[in-house]
């Protein structure tokens, strides 16, 4: 006979950072809550770029800092090989992190904190009404009266909470990387450097060099709709010629294997175009598409776990939690909505004079790094 589950207010579902965040803030707001992963949503490993704030949000996240590795500086490189710009910070603005770690080290916090904390085999959520939401987990029945979710349900699932089934292809972006193990494919003076394209092969895709302990990552980013006119393949052996122009990256007597590659496909800035306020339901993190359009993975979605449980908390106390749940866009959108649009906007105009204008360049790795209008 399955074990019978404490009493919960609040089921957040998802294996995301910003999902173990969520389940924090509520415990410390003295709300019933019980955090589980959604079995077989494995996210592949990689280094992702931090925004200093991140480490800002919560003593969950404070400790973190020392799992990433601090930089300096963003260099901006165009395709030709001898044109280029950088942007100083003359201190830390961002930090380069591995996923994984970041993630182990937090659910070891928040075990840490007792929070409680499940990885089922199944999950299965059955129906709702107006006093909660019917949810098996491992064949045991809970009744929540709200969800956050931070990672992608089951299509029939999603139905029954009213998210739509699938992203739309116009905010999906596929982000493929290689890792290079060892320090030699980089001088160590450029270790805390970020090389960045923002117009890679002329098509404005995305590009960029991530520089940690000893390994390198080089990751493209593209819309995915571009991949049949630009391979990922075929655009990451084209960065590495960039790099390898630029001095960035050292080439070897071997061309580099680029048959490790992984994809991914992220909806950045997918909250600008999907609802994230469902039936009984919140939306963060990834489910809730708020990556950066500069495809920024932590600080952004865990924002998010930020506001949704300062909604959380009040509409628990309201008699239509439904109607008070409506307050969740309006939340995020007054403050996060401007970071997640990114430089994007007449990026091809302000191109140009990011590469010959100090200022520009500053204002273009502020907007990058810290969500800054690139226009002031």
């Amino acid at each position: 006979m399955p074990k019978p589950l404490p009493q919960t207010d609040v089921l957040v579902l998802g294996s995301h950072p910003s999902c173990y965040l969520a389940a924090a803030l509520l415990q410390d707001a003295k709300i019933n809550v019980m955090h589980a992963t959604i079995p077989d949503q494995p996210a592949p490993d990689r280094l992702v770029l931090i925004n200093p704030k991140f480490f800002e949000l919560h003593k969950l996240t404070a400790t973190l800092k020392k799992n990433a590795s601090p930089m300096q500086r963003l260099k901006f490189l165009a395709d030709d090989g001898t044109t280029s710009s950088e942007y100083d910070a003359k201190s830390v603005c961002a930090y380069v992190g591995d996923y994984e770690q970041i993630c182990d080290a937090m659910v070891e916090q928040a075990r840490r904190a007792k929070i409680n904390l499940v990885e089922p085999k199944s999950i299965e959520i059955r129906g709702l009404d107006e006093k909660g939401v019917d949810v098996a987990i491992d064949g045991t029945s809970i009744r929540p009266r709200m969800l956050i979710v931070g990672g992608e349900l089951p299509s029939p699932q999603r139905k029954l909470l009213g998210l739509p089934v699938a992203w739309d292809a116009g905010v999906l972006h596929r982000y493929t990387f290689l890792r290079l193990k060892s320090a030699k494919w980089i001088d160590a003076a450029q270790q805390q450097t970020i090389p960045i394209s923002l117009d890679l092969a002329g098509q404005l895709h995305w590009a960029w060099l991530l520089a940690r302990e000893n390994e390198v990552q080089l990751a493209v980013v593209q819309p995915i709709e571009s991949i049949q006119k630009s391979s990922p393949a075929k655009l990451l052996e084209h960065w590495i010629d960039v790099l390898t122009k630029h001095h960035s990256l050292k080439a070897g007597p071997k061309p580099i294997d680029t048959s490790g590659m992984q994809s991914i496909d992220l909806p950045l800035a997918g909250a600008l175009a999907q609802e994230g306020v469902a039936n009984r339901t919140l939306l963060i993190g990834p489910a809730g598409g708020f990556y950066t359009a500069c495809a920024e993975d932590i600080y952004s979605n865990c924002w998010s776990a930020t506001f949704a449980v300062e909604v959380a908390v009040k509409a628990l106390k309201e008699r239509h939690l439904q109607d008070a749940l409506g307050a969740y866009r309006q939340t995020w959108g007054s403050s996060l909505g401007d970071y997640l649009r990114g430089p994007h906007e007449n990026l091809r105009f302000l191109l140009p004079l990011v590469y010959r204008n100090s200022v520009m360049t500053a204002r273009m790795g502020e907007a990058i790094l810290r969500g800054e209008s690139v226009v002031r």
